[in-house]
């Protein structure tokens, strides 16, 4: 994995998929390496530091393809070659 990204999920619990810690354990390609989940009543919030492959700009596009897929808001921020 030659980048780092940290990604931002919000999901408002109006029945799309439950956004759960493991969430991005489906998104191929990638490797998680820190992950918080924060919920008030049916509306949840994931962070995360993801590693992937691909350049950045690419990586946002699949992984709110991804998200939207799943009923969910996706923001992304690369952090550049992890150390």
């Amino acid at each position: 994995m030659e980048r780092e990204s940290v990604v931002v999920i919000l999901a408002t619990g109006g029945g799309g998929v439950s956004l759960e810690r493991d969430a991005l354990d489906g998104l191929e390609g990638t490797v998680v390496t820190w992950v918080r989940v924060e919920r008030e009543g049916e509306a949840r919030c994931l962070a995360a530091r993801v590693r992937h492959a691909d350049p950045a700009d690419r990586f946002r596009v699949r992984i709110r393809e991804w998200g939207v897929a799943r009923g969910w808001a996706v923001t992304v921020a690369p952090c550049g070659t992890p150390r």
